[in-house]
């Protein structure tokens, strides 16, 4: 029986919303672990040298699967980070329909997708690391309820493919982000000045800060080491948002 040849090419790590904040950073902190990094996202976006940046629809299966082989290409995918994500004004009783789907479409099934297309194309040991938000058990936070049911949701795709994953050495794991230094684009950053502004966001954290993208960056090249290789189906939360 011929044996298996060992794929010797530089290990790939694909980041979709590869080029917002937070996954910028997710991608610097691969690249310098000497990763191939593949940056995605929706609309075409410049990166650092030495990246690649692949054109994404989330919300399409098929634009997630020519992502992924594309990535495969380059060479064996062991890392896959899901940092995409957008978030929609959605008051509980006066929503707007499109507003709720789109970001069930983006956050959720966006997510699912690239989730059942993992175990394809990736090689052992592997680790798929999503990021949620610690306002996915926080019923208080207003006018972005669907946001929350996403991440939610997230949370538990997160725990069924650690287990269905894991006997082919694929761990899942997810981090819970507090309030960032730099909120999402758009709505986001509009949400927070109406709802009290960044001082009131600070007052409220536990460590009376807010979180910079380096420090999910951080999170995630844990998750994604040797030094987490008993960890999977696990929320990581940080801050202390979630003690509150």
């Amino acid at each position: 029986m011929a044996q298996e040849q060992t794929d010797t090419r530089q290990p790939v790590a694909v980041v979709t919303g590869g080029t917002g904040s937070i996954g910028a950073a997710i991608c610097s902190r691969f690249q310098s672990q000497n990763m191939r990094v593949v940056a995605a996202d929706l609309h075409v976006c410049p990166v650092p040298a030495g990246q690649a940046f692949f054109e994404c629809n989330v919300t399409r299966s098929e634009s997630l699967r020519d992502l992924l082989t594309y990535a495969a290409g380059l060479g064996p995918i062991h890392v896959i980070v899901a940092a995409h994500g957008i978030l929609r004004e959605t008051p509980a009783g006066s929503s707007d329909p499109e507003a709720v789907s789109a970001t069930i479409d983006v956050n959720l099934k966006g997510l699912a997708y690239l989730f059942d297309l993992a175990r394809s194309f990736m090689k052992a040991p592997g680790s798929i690391v999503a990021l949620s938000s610690w306002t996915a058990v926080g019923g208080r936070i207003r006018n972005a309820y669907a946001y929350q049911a996403t991440k939610a949701g997230l949370e538990m795709l997160v725990r069924n493919f650690a287990v269905a994953y894991g006997p082919d050495g694929i761990r899942v794991n997810c981090i819970a982000p507090g309030f960032m230094a730099d909120p999402m684009k758009g709505e986001g950053a509009e949400l927070r000045k109406r709802q009290g502004g960044m001082q009131g966001v600070i007052d409220g954290a536990p460590l009376r800060r807010l979180i910079l993208p380096q420090d999910i960056a951080n999170a995630a090249a844990f998750l994604c080491s040797e030094e987490a290789s008993a960890i999977t189906g696990i929320v990581l939360p940080d801050a202390g948002y979630r003690a509150l």
